[in-house]
């Protein structure tokens, strides 16, 4: 399939249902709104986490040929080049070094978008199925995707199963495992992070309280407590409490 048909049928139709989504979940199922926005975000984040890895990676140590993330895809999304087979050509034509190889800026603007997208739907799947797991949960799911990256089929064609074609072999599996698990230890991180309640201390001449807000939607127990239906929570976010009935049902 031509990525520009791929990019049409597939990644723009994609974008739409997951944030619909998210936000016609928000009022009967406030923990998938959450978790997906979560995710979105922790994912976008952490992915400068990998970058920050894969960039001196290919520039640099040139363990990795070029910028296969962000520079390739671009050049496909745009349709400046239809193949992989493509690529050299478009190189040689520059004048670059492929190593030092950027696309020209709409491709490039294009490729980073459809990156970071990568990374928030990475960060979308996480905090679905693991949610608030420990941080290191993240590394084992990023040693997954890397695994997936590995076994790419536009990564053997270009430089067989792992790499193994490139340099001595090893280089290509090792900075791209470094820099996916430091994705996976920022976005487990986050997800744990963001998840998590707030605490805060309310004092009295007696003593001091201290209560967990709701993740979901703000309100306190103590709130919940005392108000006549879910819709009446003094400080709730949504438009009716997800955990009233579950602290009536308590007390």
């Amino acid at each position: 399939m031509p990525y520009a048909t791929y990019r049409d049928i597939v990644i723009i139709p994609s974008i739409i249902v997951i944030f619909a989504i998210g936000i016609l979940s928000r009022n009967k199922f406030p923990r998938i709104t959450k978790r997906i926005f979560v995710g979105m975000s922790a994912g976008a984040v952490a992915s400068f986490a990998l970058e920050a890895i894969r960039i001196p990676g290919y520039m640099f140590a040139k363990w990795l040929p070029m910028d296969s993330m962000i520079s390739l895809p671009g050049l496909l999304l745009t349709e400046k080049i239809s193949s992989l087979s493509e690529v050299k050509q478009v190189i040689m034509q520059s004048g670059v070094a492929m190593n030092l190889y950027h696309a020209p800026l709409d491709a490039f603007m294009a490729g980073a978008l459809w990156h970071f997208w990568n990374g928030a739907t990475f960060g979308i799947v996480y905090a679905l199925v693991i949610g608030k797991g420990r941080w290191w949960y993240g590394m084992i799911w990023a040693f997954i995707i890397e695994i997936g990256m590995m076994l790419a089929p536009y990564l053997i064609m270009m430089k067989g199963p792992f790499g193994i074609e490139h340099m001595d072999g090893y280089n290509i599996f090792v900075i791209t495992l470094i820099a996916h698990l430091a994705f996976g230890a920022v976005l487990g991180t986050l997800v744990q992070k963001w998840k998590k309640g707030e605490i805060i201390v309310s004092s009295t001449k007696e003593r001091k309280v201290m209560q967990i807000k709701c993740a979901d939607c703000g309100c306190l127990p103590s709130e919940c407590k005392v108000s006549k239906s879910g819709k009446e929570c003094t400080n709730c976010t949504l438009d009716e409490c997800c955990c009233w009935a579950t602290i009536q049902n308590r007390s």
